[in-house]
């Protein structure tokens, strides 16, 4: 399998400089190759890892950046602005149930002095200065004495602290010629504005840039130089911060964050060498397979790139032509950063970077090409992940418990404060750091209790909220009744896992109240082929099979989308896939009691549920998954059609590659509502929508279309429901620590904050819904952008809360509402394995699971 070291968008955010040159073609070898002329980059790109020619100007923080946008229109590129969202109705966006706790969070204020503004300059020299020479622009601004090191300027744009006396400066150039720049007064910029907030930040990026020693990889700020090397799995963890400074409702404040670059020590082509010697990728499609999408990182210059193809018909031999004139790529490597390219016949790798146009603004794809033996791997492969060693070696570093994570927090802003150049720039600018993280109140909500059946309650256990003893007890609230009626299909050699399977599905099963018995058909096939899979389920599955379980040898993907493509599309039937090495005796019990929970899930049967004082609600979940191989993004849909919320609809949706947004949810929302009264006798009171999925720069696309096409199916009802949509982040930045004595502990599952690091432009909170056995927890957001309900922000935290709890895949909490995470599951199984809808018959049945 393909690492998964990924990223979600191209690499080369905002840096020149192409090469170009061809798509390529196949070439005699499965590595090596050698062909016609390409260009080739310089990586001196910041941000994502964009490369430049070599005597291109390298890009500055501030390169490009116009932040006065017009009247009306948020600046994609502003990624600090935060329009208002929080819905109109409401006023008050704070609860008060539960008990009050301490916490303290992973931000620093950011005090601004007096609250003075900043001025924003327009730009202009005699004799011009072209726009698109913006080096030589910064150079002349810069011998301009009172503004050196107090400004910050793009090249066409200035910013300084102070308001200034003069606007007219003469200076002269290197060549001795006189160059007049004129400066006029734009706009003051108070520090209320977005684009303070956005000043704040490229200051920020300067100290930890040019004063703290870090290097930029794409957002986050790194050290190679205290690089942790861990030989036995041949990777290195590069420490580092994501930082980011924005408003909130408690002002400006420093987000802080522990990152770690995981930067394997074996290059690309030792990686693709190793595919081939393995027999993993003999032919080139499927070395492409394996490393398109994948991250690598030049170490020459610690940029990453996007792998987007691998060209075979070029290798390092051939030329590329820059402005100082042509040069083969073995002659560029050794006369810019003195590496020797030892593998001439290597093919290259072609990242396509999207680059900005300083002057213009003008987005352009440019074409870079790299040569895989100086490139490295970054990220975990599939199999590292699933090494138990691995991820235990990669955790004494990795997860931070919340003491040594306020220390390490601290050791930042110690770092800044110890730095005169750093201390010497934010004073220049009227900036302070506080010296201590924020403290701040939050709130613990109640244990739950699972319902189990005939509403007998269950309680969960307090610290960490799971439920594992309840499959020692008969709790299944609905049993579909599997009896012998299941067809087993393996090979030959695995009739004997069957029979183990069999045997302890006899045993588990009864046990948590599911009647399904140890005589159900086995068929065994001459081998593991999928198509030898797929003619024993044609040809054995009967009107009275109710579900098919195969057992494979591997987890092969090619077999396992096969099987699920005939299952879920071709002939419609629940399936189970389940690789034999799980049935070892060690492992076989605990292994089937989850199966054949599945098992009874899928089938619509109910296992457990959990009250939500409510009548007529219908919970849904909406989540989006991009496939990386794919010109297509697939939207999960699911709705909840019960009280208990035990039953289900799903439906997906397709539209353009990488487009987040889901175009289909006015149809979608209405055959959900038709389902929901076919099955209640009655549409829903209220409809209330957690979306998962959304980056803060698409929530404004996601109120007007997403939110509006949902409304205009509810419109088309005899009474309208009362609506609620939140926005579910789980990627974020904000932690939270529980004061408990003198200790700093992870705060427990049902912990709520909704006040200083929300935002008063948001109708926001904040809930840990898990705990964590090593590390730091890692809360979730929900934004509310419609609450068209008579509840209370008290009533909707609750709600998210209780359903963390209803995931049928895992006895405890999840990190999001079950219906977001049957959404993404939905939504994945289609999108990388069925690449088309499933049946409509399988729509009331959990088969994603």
């Amino acid at each position: 399998m393909a690492s998964r070291g990924r990223a979600r968008g191209r690499a080369g955010r905002g840096a020149p400089a192409p090469g170009g040159g061809s798509n390529g073609g196949a070439a005699a070898g499965p590595v090596g190759g050698g062909a016609t002329a390409a260009p080739a980059p310089r990586g001196r790109g910041r941000g994502r890892g964009a490369a430049a020619v070599a005597d291109t100007p390298p890009t500055e923080q501030l390169a490009g950046m116009n932040i006065q946008a017009p009247a009306g229109v948020r600046e994609r590129g502003n990624r600090f602005a935060t329009p208002l969202f929080r819905p109109e109705n409401v006023t008050d966006t704070r609860g008060s149930t539960g008990q009050k706790i301490d916490l303290l969070t992973n931000y620093f204020e950011i005090n601004v002095r007096d609250n003075k503004p900043l001025y924003q300059y327009h730009v202009d020299f005699n004799p011009v200065v072209k726009a698109d020479s913006v080096k030589l622009r910064k150079a002349l601004v810069h011998r301009i004495e009172c503004l050196r090191n107090r400004h910050l300027f793009d090249g066409m744009i200035l910013y300084c602290p102070d308001r200034l006396n003069e606007t007219e400066f003469v200076v002269q150039k290197k060549e001795g010629d006189r160059v007049t720049i004129s400066m006029k007064l734009t706009q003051e910029v108070t520090t209320s504005s977005d684009q303070f907030i956005q000043l704040v930040n490229i200051i920020f990026n300067q100290i930890a840039d040019r004063h703290m020693g870090l290097d930029r990889i794409r957002r986050d700020y790194f050290n190679p130089g205290k690089a942790v090397v861990i030989s036995q799995h041949k990777v290195e963890l590069w420490p580092g911060y994501e930082f980011s400074i924005r408003k909130y409702s408690h002002g400006v404040l420093l987000g802080l964050d522990v990152k770690h670059k995981i930067v394997r020590t074996d290059t690309v082509l030792s990686a693709m060498n190793q595919m081939v010697s393995s027999g993993r990728g003999g032919q080139q499609e499927n070395i492409r397979r394996e490393l398109m999408g994948a991250i690598v990182i030049t170490k020459y210059n610690n940029k990453t790139y996007r792998i987007d193809d691998v060209i075979f018909n070029l290798s390092p031999k051939d030329v590329v032509q820059l402005r100082s004139g042509p040069i083969s790529y073995v002659d560029y490597y050794k006369n810019n950063y003195n590496l020797t390219i030892r593998d001439l016949n290597q093919p290259l790798l072609l990242s396509i970077v999207k680059t900005k146009d300083p002057g213009t603004g003008e987005r352009t794809e440019k074409q870079i090409h790299l040569v895989p033996e100086v490139c490295y791997m970054t990220g975990l492969t599939d199999a590292m992940r699933s090494n138990f060693r691995v991820m235990q070696d990669l955790a004494q570093y990795t997860k931070q418990d919340p003491e040594k994570k306020k220390r390490t927090l601290e050791e930042f802003r110690q770092t800044v404060e110890s730095s005169t150049e750093a201390r010497d720039l934010l004073q220049s600018w009227g900036l302070e750091v506080s010296p201590a993280i924020l403290e701040l109140d939050g709130r613990k909500l109640k244990p739950e209790q699972i319902l189990m059946k005939n509403g007998q309650p269950f309680p969960c256990d307090a610290r960490k909220e799971s439920f594992d003893n309840i499959t020692r007890k008969n709790f299944v609230i609905q049993s579909v009744d599997i009896n012998n009626d299941y067809l087993i299909i393996c090979t030959s050699r695995d009739v004997t896992h069957s029979n183990t399977f069999k045997d302890t599905c006899a045993k588990v099963g009864p046990a948590c109240g599911i009647n399904i018995q140890a005589n159900g058909k086995v068929v065994s096939i001459n081998s593991d082929r999928a198509n030898d899979f797929i003619e024993a389920i044609r040809s054995n599955v009967t009107s009275n099979t109710k579900i098919v379980i195969c057992l494979v040898p591997n987890d092969r993907k090619d077999r396992y989308d096969a099987i699920k493509k005939h299952c879920c599309i071709e002939q419609p039937i629940p399936s189970q896939v389940l690789v034999t090495k799980n049935l070892q005796p060690k492992k076989a019990m605990s292994v089937v009691t989850k199966v054949v929970l599945q098992m009874n899930a899928k089938l619509g049967g109910e296992l457990w549920s959990i009250n939500i004082p409510m009548q007529g609600v219908m919970f849904v979940g909406i989540d989006t998954y991009h496939d990386s191989g794919s010109n297509k993004s697939v939207g999960g849909f699911v709705a909840s059609m019960n009280n208990a919320c035990t039953r289900y609809f799903s439906k997906t949706t397709w539209q353009e590659s990488k487009q987040e947004l889901i175009s289909q949810l006015q149809t979608c929302t209405r055959e959900a509502l038709q389902q929901y009264r076919k099955l209640n006798n009655a549409f829903p009171q209220r409809v209330i929508i957690f979306r998962d999925g959304v980056g803060d720069g698409q929530l404004l696309a996601v109120k007007e279309i997403e939110l509006e096409s949902i409304k205009k199916a509810l419109h088309e009802l005899p009474q309208m429901p009362n609506l609620v949509f939140t926005v579910v982040t789980k990627r974020i930045q904000q932690r939270f620590f529980q004061k408990q004595g003198n200790r700093l502990n992870n705060p427990g599952p049902g912990s709520i904050v909704d006040t200083k690091v929300t935002s008063d432009a948001l109708f926001d909170f904040y809930l840990v819904p898990q705990s964590v056995g090593q590390g730091t927890v890692t809360p979730t957001h929900y934004n509310v952008l419609a609450f068209e309900t008579n509840l209370q922000p008290d009533h909707l935290q609750q709600i998210a809360f209780k359903l963390c709890h209803v995931y049928f895949n895992w006895t405890g909490t999840i990190r999001v509402p079950a219906v977001c995470q049957y959404a993404h599951k939905l939504a994945f199984l289609v999108g990388n394995h069925l690449n088309k809808d499933p049946s409509p018959q399988l729509a009331n049945y959990l088969y994603y699971l």
